[in-house]
C-alpha cells in the first residue's frame, strides 16, 4: 500500500519496477501491445454477437 500511496498517477515512471525471484524487472508498460484487439487462437473461442 505504501508504493500505491507514494505513486503519482500522472508520472508513470516514478516507481521502482517489480523484480521477481529470478531478477527479471517488470517496468511500466511491460507486456502491453497497442496495435489493437488480439485476433488469434487465444480469442477465437470468444465470439461477439
Amino acid at each position: 500500500m505504501e508504493a500505491v500511496e507514494g505513486h503519482s498517477e500522472d508520472c508513470p515512471h516514478d516507481i521502482e519496477p517489480y523484480v521477481d525471484a529470478d531478477g527479471n524487472a517488470y517496468r511500466f508498460g511491460y507486456g502491453l501491445n497497442w496495435s489493437g484487439p488480439i485476433r488469434d487462437a487465444r480469442t477465437a473461442r470468444y465470439v461477439r454477437d
